[in-house]
């Protein structure tokens, strides 16, 4: 048992395959013992053909993760991110991100873009909707920082982690105020996957910690974001209840099953994957791809008519296969990694693309957590890409790594600030 708990879950490849687990395996697992999900119909609750699909892309993806050839390359590029931090200087760094971070999230609140209150369409259409979505991860940017910080300096005994710790809690009380009226669940989740991976590689690795903040994320974060998007889903699932009209103990059971339902049907990916394949489209053959290259392009406040990203028809997409309601013009919805390739390259791209997509879990897990030796900076730039990369399972890879790319310079820029010693004396 005690190898188990040390055995690293927060590995890309481990959490990949977990992850992946989840999305794919867990709701038709869950149908074959008998168990009946409310929200999900009951024609998509095994999808063999899928499953079959998913299954080709996990034995590839593990071959590809396990290729020696990502170890070759990890080992090769130059690493900086065993430097050590100015911590005279960090508060600066730590209080210029945190500010900035949250007058983009003002910025998303006004310009229509608070996820799903009061959104609006246009707002994936304007100007800055590029530069606002890449630098709205600045405030969880500056939450990695204080949670670095405070456990840093419990390990080594400083008191300032006392200060710390006040930052870093109340920085993440911050987020949860931001996140929970927008019914936007990734953004309520996400502030705690950045304190369970900078806890688990700085301070201490608690199986324990990890499962208990996983429960309370499934028990409360997607009923509440479920029945927040779609509260007239929660009223009806509790009046059509005979046994919830009975007793105050079944209504509080009767929402106890609601929080099951709303948590697999949100993660049951398999049921997309098998939309895909019964609404077949010709082949992309990479078009989607070329979403990567606007990262080097100039912003749309210059190129007026720059392409939209594919994660602006998201909703579309969800209303072409058939997996959102009518009435539904919100939710957006992606292919899933494995549907992305299929898409692209039918199933010779779901061979090659996961396990391309292994190798390159490797090389990000190697190259930012093994080769620092779990550095300061090497758990910052993993802890905020980790969130991304494992989310972006679920989505459109293009836009997704645009994204990652924006991001890791970002981290790359405060890491150089934190470390180096060109513009302030020790």
């Amino acid at each position: 048992m005690k190898i188990f708990f040390k055995f690293d879950i927060f590995s890309l490849g481990a959490s990949a395959v977990a992850y992946y687990f989840i999305i794919f395996y867990l709701m038709p697992f869950l149908a074959l013992l008998g168990a009946s999900i409310k929200f999900i119909p009951a024609s998509s609750i095994i999808p063999y053909k899928a499953l079959g699909y998913a299954t080709v892309g996990l034995v590839f993806f593990i071959i590809g993760y396990f290729n020696k050839f990502s170890f070759f390359i990890s080992n090769k590029p130059p690493n900086p991110l065993k430097s050590e931090w100015n911590f005279i200087r960090a508060p600066w760094i730590f209080g210029i991100v945190f500010v900035f971070g949250f007058i983009i999230k003002t910025f998303r609140i006004f310009g229509g873009g608070y996820y799903h209150l009061k959104a609006s369409p246009s707002f994936a259409q304007g100007p800055f909707y590029n530069l606002i979505g890449t630098l709205d991860w600045l405030s969880y940017i500056a939450l990695a920082i204080a949670f670095i910080i405070y456990f840093h300096f419990k390990k080594i005994g400083d008191n300032r982690y006392k200060i710390w710790r006040v930052v870093a809690w109340g920085s993440l009380f911050l987020e949860m105020l931001y996140a929970l009226p927008s019914c936007g669940r990734m953004a309520a989740i996400t502030p705690f996957v950045i304190y369970l991976i900078i806890r688990w590689y700085i301070w201490k690795r608690n199986f324990w910690n990890v499962l208990f903040v996983a429960g309370i994320i499934t028990l409360f974060v997607f009923p509440i974001g479920n029945a927040c998007r779609h509260p007239k889903a929660l009223i009806d699932y509790q009046t059509t209840s005979v046994i919830a009209q009975k007793s105050s103990v079944s209504l509080v059971l009767n929402s106890g099953r609601f929080a099951a339902d709303s948590f697999l049907s949100r993660i049951n990916q398999s049921a997309v994957l098998s939309a895909i394949i019964n609404h077949p489209q010709p082949l992309e053959y990479g078009k989607s791809f070329k979403e990567i290259l606007l990262v080097f392009s100039p912003p749309r406040f210059i190129w007026k008519d720059k392409p939209l990203s594919i994660n602006a028809s998201s909703n579309d997409f969800g209303h072409r296969i058939g997996v959102l309601a009518d009435d539904d013009r919100i939710t957006g919805v992606g292919p899933t990694v494995v549907g992305y390739w299929l898409i692209n390259f039918g199933l010779a791209g779901v061979v090659f693309g996961m396990f391309l997509m292994g190798m390159l879990f490797r090389l990000i897990y190697e190259y930012l957590i093994k080769r620092t030796e779990t550095s300061l900076s090497g758990v910052m730039i993993y802890s905020v890409l980790w969130v991304q990369i494992i989310k972006g399972m679920e989505d459109w890879i293009a836009p997704v790594y645009v994204g990652v790319i924006r991001t890791f310079v970002i981290l790359l820029a405060i890491n150089f600030l934190m470390s180096t010693k060109l513009f302030f004396k020790k």
